[in-house]
């Protein structure tokens, strides 16, 4: 009898575990880069700080071209062969990273940099 009690004791614990759902990762929100109405993205603490993570361990100063160190990546990138305003979807900035690159944007950093490049690439 003792056995039957620990053993349906366990049972119920075990239901009660893992009945439980844990969300340990937090999903990306990502921004809609066509939205009219999205909030303005800073070049210097939203898009920066992704070439920081992912870009300048090869595009550094006196190495492969764009530099995207945080003191040179605006005067880096303000030609057209990277950024295109009036075609923001083919902007280098934003394509390579997606395709053919040793690094690749997340969903949610590719919208940043794609919103930043259509809200007309600011230093800001």
């Amino acid at each position: 009898m003792k056995a039957l009690k620990n053993l349906i004791s366990i049972f119920l614990i075990g239901l009660i575990f893992g009945g439980c759902a844990y969300n340990w990762i937090v999903e990306e929100q990502a921004i809609d880069p066509g939205d009219p109405n999205a909030p303005e993205v800073s070049f210097s603490t939203q898009i920066v700080p992704i070439f920081t993570s992912k870009c300048i361990t090869c595009h550094t100063t006196g190495s492969q071209t764009p530099d995207l160190t945080p003191a040179n990546a605006y005067n880096s990138l303000n030609s057209s062969r990277y950024v295109n305003t009036s075609n923001p979807e083919s902007s280098l900035i934003y394509t390579k990273p997606l395709s053919s690159h040793s690094q690749t944007y997340s969903t949610a950093e590719a919208a940043l940099v794609l919103t930043w490049i259509t809200q007309g690439a600011q230093n800001n």
